[in-house]
């Protein structure tokens, strides 16, 4: 069965998985990580939402630093994912953009990946976290990172500036 993924939220159902991450988690000795991989896979963006602020005001820790101290690896990696992007996809985004461009190189398979696939989504909610989190227009720093056609595509394809 396909994942909901709807707005609505069941509270009595996000108190329940927010009690359940805690006896998976801080609660036991080791971590029952099939508790967290079912609640995390099967659960919508918004409910996801709904449980960090559930469990953060039951048990006084955020589930990204619950998350940090009782996982490792790419399991880690995976579930600070889909914990941000439940929370606010587009300054995920933003943040995949920036370390696709920062430094020497550019990772062009995530910024192309990125611009592609979230243009016709979300893209003005992502200039809009870009600019305020790095004080810089996305439409800039595509700029100063690409050249040639691929940089008119790209530019073409995020738009004006806001």
């Amino acid at each position: 069965m396909p994942r909901y993924e709807g707005r609505e939220v069941d509270r009595e159902m996000v108190v329940k998985d927010a009690k359940a991450l805690y006896k998976a988690g801080e609660k036991k000795w080791g971590t029952d990580e099939k508790t967290f991989i079912c609640i995390f896979s099967e659960r919508s963006a918004a409910h996801l939402a709904a449980v960090d602020s559930a469990y953060h005001d039951m048990y006084g820790n955020s589930l990204k630093k619950v998350i940090k101290k009782e996982t490792s690896g790419l399991f880690l990696h995976a579930l600070k994912t889909i914990l941000l992007c439940s929370a606010n996809p587009a300054e995920y985004f933003a943040q995949v953009l920036h370390k696709a461009m920062k430094g020497m190189g550019t990772n062009d398979t995530a910024l192309i990946r990125v611009i592609v696939t979230r243009t016709e989504i979300d893209m003005h909610y992502i200039k809009a976290e870009y600019l305020k989190k790095y004080k810089k227009t996305l439409n800039e720093a595509v700029h100063s990172e690409t050249s040639g056609h691929y940089r008119a595509f790209l530019l073409a394809l995020l738009g004006p500036n806001q």
